[in-house]
């Protein structure tokens, strides 16, 4: 049980990592080979891992921006084929409002779901004592809190910022929702998060559920 916990750990971080870097076809490697048994629900996005990664590419198509700090995959459950994952995270990305520059810092917890496959041509270090492979099959997020600070310390540029349309946003992640509205994304209001412990527990009772095999789903 201690390999399998460990083989899922790296790939998660692996995942994270090659996405942070661009690195889109090693991502999107991660997950399982059939599109359609994916599924990724975050902020600004709902679907598939291609047509995610098709999205990202064109939102991000070089350098490094966007960065998941503090991501460890501590709460990990594994029944027979399944498993599920937990992680607090910290991502982190710079944006230019107005001539200033920021700092967006949004703090969640995701939430992954994966099934272990049996996939040929894949080398021996990356198989489980039963010759198969973990993949993800479902990423989603839960929302705790986020800050906006000007990247410039003592720079007082803050209150030149006006929230507009974010305001409608939850709290925990109205800082996410106006950086994202400034670059032309259109975050959901309805995203699960701290302060709505129904949309949590949605989240996390249907990890459960599909952990027990109860949901054929993703």
């Amino acid at each position: 049980m201690t390999s399998e916990i460990t083989q899922i750990s790296n790939l998660l971080k692996h995942e994270r990592y090659h996405r942070d870097t661009a690195q889109w076809d090693l991502c999107r490697a991660a997950y399982h080979p059939d599109a359609d048994q994916t599924y990724i629900d975050v902020s600004w996005f709902r679907g598939t891992i291609d047509a995610f990664l098709t999205q990202s590419a064109k939102i991000h198509p070089g350098g490094i921006n966007v960065i998941h700090s503090s991501f460890d995959p501590v709460d990990i459950k594994i029944v027979g084929t399944r498993a599920t994952s937990e992680a607090f995270c910290l991502i982190t990305s710079n944006i230019t409002i107005a001539g200033s520059d920021y700092e967006l810092a949004s703090y969640m917890r995701l939430i992954s779901r994966l099934h272990k496959l049996k996939l040929s041509g894949l080398d021996s270090d990356s198989l489980s004592d039963s010759g198969a492979v973990w993949r993800i099959v479902r990423l989603e997020a839960i929302y705790v809190r986020d800050r906006l600070v000007s990247a410039f310390p003592g720079a007082d540029s803050g209150s030149q910022l006006v929230l507009g349309g974010a305001c409608m946003y939850p709290r925990a992640y109205r800082n996410m929702a106006f950086v994202m509205l400034n670059r032309g994304l259109a975050p959901r209001v309805d995203l699960p998060h701290e302060d709505d412990q129904v949309s949590v527990r949605r989240v996390l009772d249907g990890g459960a559920a599909f952990l027990n095999g109860k949901n054929d789903g993703v």
